[in-house]
């Protein structure tokens, strides 16, 4: 494989491309190899659906194919708000509509959240 070249996994992170190819991509080349979501990862794919470049409910669907991907990690320095912010806009039913509001507030959350105290 091309050094270069980019994982399916990892794309689905940067939400390179049209949603459904990027999940089709993700089942059928799984790697050992994982990759780290990070807040970088959270706050593109808030702006992408701030911008209206997708819309909430594939916000959704992202986010339970990045929590459910065995080879994505989540970066151990946020993985509390990480995790939090996958589980709640995966499941919207449990938790709050995803909405622009919704949106914006977990987009301000990821910028200025500071670093766990472990790591300090």
């Amino acid at each position: 494989m091309d050094a270069h070249r980019c994982s399916p996994a990892e794309d689905l992170l940067y939400w390179r491309g049209e949603l459904p190819e990027l999940l089709r991509a993700a089942r059928r080349h799984r790697t050992s190899t994982p990759v780290t979501f990070t807040r970088g990862h959270a706050a593109a794919a808030l702006e992408k659906t701030l911008a209206g470049l997708v819309g909430p409910d594939q916000l959704t669907v992202w986010a339970q194919a990045v929590h459910f991907q065995e080879e994505v990690d989540i970066d151990e320095t946020h993985q509390d708000l990480l995790t939090q912010f996958l589980v709640e806009i995966s499941t919207p039913e449990l938790f709050e509509p995803v909405t622009a509001e919704t949106c914006r507030r977990w987009l301000h959350r990821i910028r200025t959240s500071p670093r766990s105290a472990a790591d300090r």
